[in-house]
């Protein structure tokens, strides 16, 4: 299976996910949108909900790889409304190059559960180190680059599609040791 990146307009990921599963007349293609859990605190209450991963893309599924899946999809990208386009590698447009590579398909496959979603982390921090004690950023702690207690997320980086981003995934403090 190859994963592709459908750039779409923000706010509009979940729509364009059901349009591909309904409309789009492809066999074999999947689309998904990751989300990771998240939990806030509003009256003292803990609530989670689950917010989108990388807003504006919507994820592509599909065991056709290479030119051929971009043939199949290209006239749906452009009579979908919302969808933009499909990522590459490079901004040139002769490159064809739309599938995800295997180092970016392996990290998001560690991250992403089944249901394409990256639960919730919990760790430690003593002084300035973060230890993840539980969770998909287990053993990640280098890519953690902030940490909002408050809000119990954190931002990591992490290449995709030929450049860095960051995205927010949950992570909560458990305790901070001294």
């Amino acid at each position: 299976m190859a994963w592709y990146a459908l750039f779409v307009m923000t706010g509009y990921e979940h729509k364009i996910a059901n349009i591909i599963s309904q409309f789009w007349r492809i066999d074999g293609l999947k689309s998904f949108v990751p989300v990771y859990g998240a939990h806030f605190r509003k009256a003292g209450k803990v609530f989670s909900e689950k917010k989108i991963c990388f807003p504006g893309y919507v994820f592509l599924e599909s065991e056709t790889r290479g030119l051929e899946f971009y043939l199949s999809v290209k006239s749906n990208i452009y009579h979908t409304e919302h969808a933009l386009r499909l990522l590459r590698y490079s901004a040139s447009y002769l490159d064809l190059s739309f599938e995800m590579n295997e180092d970016d398909y392996s990290f998001l496959r560690k991250l992403l559960n089944d249901e394409h979603c990256i639960e919730m982390s919990q760790g430690c921090i003593k002084g300035t180190n973060i230890m993840v004690t539980d969770g998909p950023l287990r053993g990640l702690e280098g890519m953690i680059k902030r940490v909002n207690r408050h809000k119990m997320e954190a931002t990591i980086e992490t290449s995709f599609m030929g450049s860095s981003r960051e995205i927010t995934v949950g992570f909560e403090i458990v305790k901070k040791l001294s």
